[in-house]
């Protein structure tokens, strides 16, 4: 009888086809968890291709990505056009990811029952395309106007990327591998997103300081440009640069197949119906009254999610009018920081989570970014830039517990069938977040801002106590359900929707 060995062979696989690279990598210590021999087999050409990707898309996202773009554009227009102006563009820059969520449905109704891969390709190519033209646009309102448009149309093109991809994931991935597989996929995009930024914000802050000093270094002197136009040129030069690298991603990407995949779109057309997902307000309203429970959950969710997308909205008017940050440190703060530590978060939230309800996970999270408005509030009041850094921080780990939250709350109420219509209440009503932000964020700090240098505190003031009246909106509905018996009181559901 012959022993079985301890490890299992080699699979030829593991360096065949897109990622052969990688299979040749060495996987071991911070790399071994990304290792393609610990995915099950039939997902490991797909997966080795993803990963590979999510390397350089990041290359060209970074470059319409709301917290960073609008960091840049408050500081490289300053002076150039209408201050009011750059405050509510800039505002409206920084809530682009939220306001882009009203049009996932959008795209699940306009690539229903069509080829999938052909779909997300073509969704990179509209987002290579428009964020390449924000290369050329002059510094001044036109300009600017461009940018914002450009960003805001690449951001809804990359939500319909994001939400299609969705679709193939469910497909590619088996259920009890695909959020440890697809988790993987997000932390290598978002720490490459990060550190994209620190080298943008790096370059950038080089580039103005030789702006300030007017002298170009002796090796560039001969370059036929001035030295105040340094860093109009350098982005003219990252912008295609970005592009041109995120393009390798998509080809990357154009090979993945999709598993069943003539059975899913046959399956997608013969759909119709309430089954088919929808816009329609009325729609929405209806999920929400026949789940009360729901419903009360999207109004702490609500609060909870004004508050902060309020915040985002006037980060690059404080960053810049109240504490006076260049680029490194405006991108270090408003992006860096909070994305970087966000992976390294989701570990901790992800255990407190699993086996338990969402209502009891945000009825512990919420407070965090409770805490995190908290230190805003008083870096602001005191003009306390290093309590900024401490509010990244904090920011960063209570958006890892979001991010599991957002993607995996509706579950819990939403019986199978139903799990597309629940996630697209909760898209919606983020979108309508934006919104609301989108059109009264600069407006207020502005207005509060012209009757007494410092009043945007009574902004702020207001993102923390509607964030923290969303933290009890979750911590009542806690209590309720344990009452009612259908949950344990350290969170275990009782139940299934």
């Amino acid at each position: 009888m012959t022993t079985a060995p301890s490890q299992p062979p080699t699979d030829p696989r593991n360096t065949q086809g897109a990622g052969g690279i990688m299979g040749t990598l060495p996987w071991y210590g911070p790399l071994a968890g990304f290792d393609p021999a610990r995915v099950p087999a039939m997902a490991r050409q797909n997966y080795r291709r993803e990963l590979f990707s999510a390397i350089f898309i990041p290359f060209m996202v970074v470059l319409f990505e709301g917290s960073t773009l609008a960091i840049i554009v408050r500081i490289a227009y300053e002076g150039r056009v209408h201050p009011g102006l750059l405050n509510q563009v800039s505002s409206f820059i920084a809530v682009i990811p939220a306001l882009a969520n009203l049009s996932s449905f959008i795209w699940v109704r306009a690539t229903h029952g069509r080829h999938k891969v052909r779909a997300i390709n073509r969704l990179l190519v509209m987002v290579a395309v428009v964020t390449l033209t924000m290369a050329f646009v002059p510094t001044n309102e036109i300009g600017l106007l461009w940018t914002a448009a450009a960003a805001f149309v690449s951001r809804v093109a990359w939500s319909g990327f994001t939400t299609i991809r969705s679709t193939i994931w469910r497909s590619n991935y088996p259920q009890r591998a695909r959020a440890r597989i697809t988790g993987r996929f997000a932390m290598v995009a978002t720490l490459m997103l990060a550190g994209l930024s620190a080298a943008i914000g790096t370059i950038l802050a080089w580039t103005d300081s030789i702006a300030q000093t007017h002298q170009l270094p002796h090796w560039l002197a001969w370059a036929p440009l001035q030295a105040a136009d340094l860093p109009k040129w350098t982005m003219r030069i990252i912008i295609p640069t970005g592009c041109a690298i995120g393009v390798v991603g998509m080809l990357i990407l154009r090979s993945i197949r999709v598993r069943g995949h003539t059975a899913l779109i046959t399956a997608e057309r013969r759909t119709s119906g309430p089954e088919t997902p929808t816009l329609n307000p009325a729609d929405q309203i209806r999920v929400l009254i026949k789940d009360p429970d729901y419903g009360r959950y999207m109004l702490a969710q609500f609060l909870l999610g004004i508050g902060n997308i309020m915040s985002v909205a006037v980060m690059p008017l404080i960053l810049r009018e109240r504490f006076g940050v260049g680029y490194f440190e405006g991108l270090l703060i408003s992006t860096v920081i909070p994305l970087g530590l966000m992976p390294f978060s989701i570990p901790m939230w992800a255990k407190l989570l699993d086996g338990r309800h969402i209502v009891y996970f945000r009825a512990v999270h919420s407070w965090v970014f409770v805490a995190a408005l908290v230190l805003l509030y008083f870096a602001y009041a005191d003009i306390a830039l290093w309590m900024m850094f401490l509010f990244a921080a904090t920011r960063g780990i209570a958006f890892g517990g979001g991010a599991l939250g957002w993607t995996l709350g509706h579950l819990d109420f939403a019986k199978p069938e139903q799990a597309t219509q629940y996630m697209g209440v909760h898209v919606t009503l983020t979108g309508v977040r934006g919104l609301i932000c989108v059109l009264s964020g600069a407006t207020l700090y502005n207005y509060l801002e012209a009757t007494g240098t410092g009043n945007a505190k009574w902004l702020l003031l207001a993102c923390l106590i509607t964030t923290a009246l969303g933290g009890l909106g979750f911590v009542h509905l806690y209590r309720d359900l344990v009452t009612r018996g259908r949950m344990k009181s350290n969170g275990e559901r009782l139940d299934t929707p």
